[in-house]
């Protein structure tokens, strides 16, 4: 039977602040945690102990989560259902150029509207 124990994130994001102020960058800080604690950590990658580089630099030690919500969406379904029903031969690269946003927004957006 395998086991995984994983660290407290607090504690982590102690350590990676402790690598911080010895002068390893977000890789090495990386690789000695997942050396030094094998057992108690599943892997992180590095770019997650970048982010906390990041906000270690910018002057902010809090080790609290900060908010993340839902980006804002550029597509308006009511919108785009609108522009469809009012032209429907309009092609899936009309529509992108049209909401400025990529093939696969317009082609998501139209699938959740329930025009594909």
């Amino acid at each position: 039977m395998l086991l995984i124990v994983t660290m407290d994130k607090s504690i982590l994001r102690t350590i990676f602040e402790h690598e911080s102020c010895r002068g390893t960058n977000a890789v090495q800080a990386a690789r000695n945690s997942n050396d030094e604690y094998d057992k108690y950590i599943v892997y992180h990658k590095r770019t997650h102990v970048r982010g906390w580089y990041e906000r270690f630099r910018s002057g902010d030690f809090s080790l609290e989560d900060h908010a993340h919500g839902k980006p804002n969406l550029k597509v308006d379904n009511d919108m785009l259902k609108e522009v469809v029903e009012a032209n429907p031969s309009q092609t899936l690269s009309e529509l992108a150029e049209q909401f400025d946003v990529s093939h696969s927004a317009i082609s998501d957006h139209l699938l959740q509207i329930g025009k594909v």
